[in-house]
């Protein structure tokens, strides 16, 4: 109303008196334009109007910067999940997946995951991303990381690298006791390259 109001000032002058007595508004819209339209009954200087106008909008679709970049498989790290002497449990690749997303940054993101019979990679969009996702899984599940930068190009005379965040978690030997979600299993053999034998210490289960 307040700038049905404004308008009419602007057209017959800031000093006349304006009472809007209705405001009706139809809107028409599609993927690509919208189509406004308002009718207006006011009184103005004690003499009642009645106008109808048309206006028509067209929307202009833009990809973010952020949003192009994800879509164009855009990374600058490679957050590597491997385990010493041994392959990394689906459980521990989820829990780490899970600890990747939740240390996101609001600019931050995660263009592709690659699940290998080694372990799991995850490209993210920054060298601080990749650093801080690895410090948190060592955190949570132990073990170390490294991290090694290659040299992928030059912009604005400046030089532009990719880096590999190599995190490793522990090998366990015979006997460890591991808790894995609502699990308590016992570590009774470690196959070198191929990964483990459990068993389950509630059941007596092999997991």
């Amino acid at each position: 109303m307040d700038s049905v109001r404004k308008e009419i000032r602007k057209r017959y002058g800031y000093e006349c008196k304006v009472e809007v007595a209705g405001l009706g508004k139809e809107i028409k819209a599609d993927e690509n334009r919208a189509s406004v339209s308002l009718e207006v009954k006011a009184e103005i200087k004690g003499v009642e109007i009645e106008e109808r106008g048309e206006v028509e909008v067209t929307f202009k679709k833009e990809t973010c910067d952020r949003c192009s970049k994800i879509a164009g498989g855009y990374y600058v790290g490679i957050v590597q999940i491997r385990a010493e002497d041994r392959i990394p449990t689906d459980e521990e690749l989820a829990m780490a997946e899970e600890i990747a997303y939740s240390s996101l940054g609001e600019a931050d993101f995660v263009s592709e995951e690659r699940t290998l019979k080694e372990g799991l990679d995850i490209y993210v969009s920054s060298m601080d991303c990749g650093r801080r996702i690895s410090r948190w899984i060592v955190k949570k599940l132990g073990g170390s990381f490294s991290e090694s930068r290659k040299l992928y190009g030059r912009k604005d005379g400046r030089n532009i690298y990719r880096v590999s965040f190599s995190v490793r978690l522990p090998g366990f030997g015979e006997g460890t006791l591991l808790e894995i979600e609502d699990k308590v299993v016992s570590v009774e053999k470690v196959i070198k390259g191929k990964g483990m034998e459990c068993v389950d210490m509630n059941t007596g289960e092999r997991v």
